[in-house]
């Protein structure tokens, strides 16, 4: 396998090209090899259950990666892979990781496509911003949920201490620290004081930000998760590359981050689906992640739980998991807010098709990822319980595809207009932290229902 270093040699020395016309490779070659490898939607089957089409599909992403390669944005220069480099890293990864310490530890493993282990489980609130006087609680929210393997927080709303949060600054320095501060003193607060954390430093998004607060004496445990988000479409920049320099000499687990756009360079589910595989080459390749996390998005809905993108997830995962043992997260993100019947029918949705696609769970970013304080540790809950459910029952993709279809039509027509629900200072009790009476019996009346369709939760294992 290459190392970090020849990596940086080529994002210096690789082919000089402007990013406009990588762009536009990006889609001249996406296009060409779905065609070639018979990439095509089947709106009738959202849950695939072709074998072949995965094989092909990630043939496809393969032939895809060693044409396009990755470009620096900072070098406009194009880092360029041979097949065997890549295949000796796939080779070459864990299969397993340990998250977490002591009795909170946890472990990760690779999972095929209808496995019956259930998903290893990141609850998170990704992107969602929250203000500084309940960061702590809504961190707390996902920290102590049962099923959460491991977790994560929301990002910090605005200003610290009075002061702007702004990329660059010397607040957002201060930021990473409160951030990883305030997602440990969750976990001891909830009984889990050395549950992992998933992503610890959301609020520093520059790598110098990031280096100064991943310490262990602001919170940080080995064990502990940190991300490297790649740019859209197969872009990285040196400041993605210093973080990766600092994380190869830790002991944190290091993982990659996917959005590629439905809608954009890629062009439709076909394209995306592929790039979204190729995104995961990537991460292994100039990120040496160890796991990666997967949020395509319809840049239109601005979610990933519509009939195409939910084809989408489960496609990619199952290319992934077919041919691949690199770890892998599907990371739900919803039209609807909390504390609505729209939001659980397409958090469980998600969580089926991932987990019959052999994917781990990282739920949940909701109400398009951009209202403040309406995403919280309780979609986390709805989205694994459906895959947990999923995996102890058995459930074959056939089946999963015929139950999701059932879920879709009670939402899909009226995905532009998903409600925005309601606060976490709305639906949750913020002195116990823990979902209001009318949003557990919102999601019972829901679980009931998708019961009826075959979603069997008397199967899920006590832990």
């Amino acid at each position: 396998m290459i190392d970090f270093w020849e990596v940086i040699n080529r994002s210096e020395n690789g082919e000089l090209m402007e990013e406009r016309a990588y762009d536009r490779l990006v889609g001249k070659v996406s296009n060409e090899v779905i065609k070639r490898y018979n990439i095509k939607v089947d709106p009738e089957e959202v849950v695939v259950s072709d074998d072949n089409l995965a094989n092909r599909l990630f043939d496809a992403a393969v032939e895809f990666f060693i044409k396009v390669g990755v470009y620096n944005c900072d070098t406009d220069r194009v880092i360029k892979f041979k097949e065997k480099e890549l295949f000796e890293a796939l080779e070459a990864t864990p299969d397993q990781i340990v998250w977490g310490q002591g009795r909170d530890q946890r472990i990760m493993r690779h999972r095929k496509v209808e496995d019956t282990a259930p998903p290893f489980c990141n609850f998170t609130l990704v992107g969602t911003p929250y203000p500084e006087d309940q960061f702590l609680q809504a961190c707390m929210s996902t920290a102590r949920e049962r099923l959460a393997d491991c977790f994560s927080g929301p990002s910090l709303l605005g200003t610290l201490g009075g002061v702007e949060v702004k990329s660059g600054s010397a607040v957002e320095v201060a930021a990473g620290i409160f951030d990883i501060g305030k997602r440990r003193e969750a976990a001891r607060r909830v009984g889990y004081p050395g549950k992992g954390i998933y992503s610890h430093v959301s609020a520093a998004e520059k790598a110098d930000a990031m280096i100064a607060a991943a310490r262990p004496e602001f919170g940080c445990l080995d064990g502990d998760g940190v991300l490297c988000a790649a740019i859209a479409e197969m872009k990285v920049d040196n400041d993605r590359l210093k973080k990766t320099a600092f994380l190869l000499n830790t002991y944190y687990n290091m993982g990659g981050l996917n959005g590629p756009l439905m809608g954009g360079y890629a062009g439709g589910p076909e394209g995306t689906s592929m790039v979204l595989v190729a995104h995961n080459f990537l991460n292994l390749m100039v990120f040496r992640s160890q796991y990666s996390t997967n949020f395509p998005i319809d840049m239109w809905q601005t979610c990933n739980t519509t009939r195409p993108m939910l084809w989408l997830v489960g496609t990619a995962h199952q290319a992934l998991a077919r041919n691949t043992h690199f770890l892998h997260f599907a990371n739900a993100f919803t039209a609807a807010g909390p504390c609505t019947n729209f939001v659980c029918y397409e958090l469980i949705n998600h969580g089926i098709t991932a987990a019959v696609s052999g994917a781990h769970l990282a739920p949940a970013a909701c109400a398009r990822n951009k209202y403040p304080e309406r995403c919280t540790g309780m979609e986390g809950r709805i989205c694994a319980e459906a895959g947990h459910a999923a995996a102890h029952s058995g459930m074959t993709r056939k089946d999963a595809n015929t139950i999701v279809k059932k879920i879709l039509s009670k939402y899909e027509n009226n995905i532009k207009d998903a409600p925005l629900g309601k606060k976490f200072s709305e639906c949750y009790d913020l002195g116990k932290v823990i979902p209001t009476q009318e949003y557990l019996d919102l999601y019972d009346e829901v679980k009931e229902e998708v019961s009826s369709y075959g979603l069997d939760y008397s199967e899920m294992r006590k832990s």
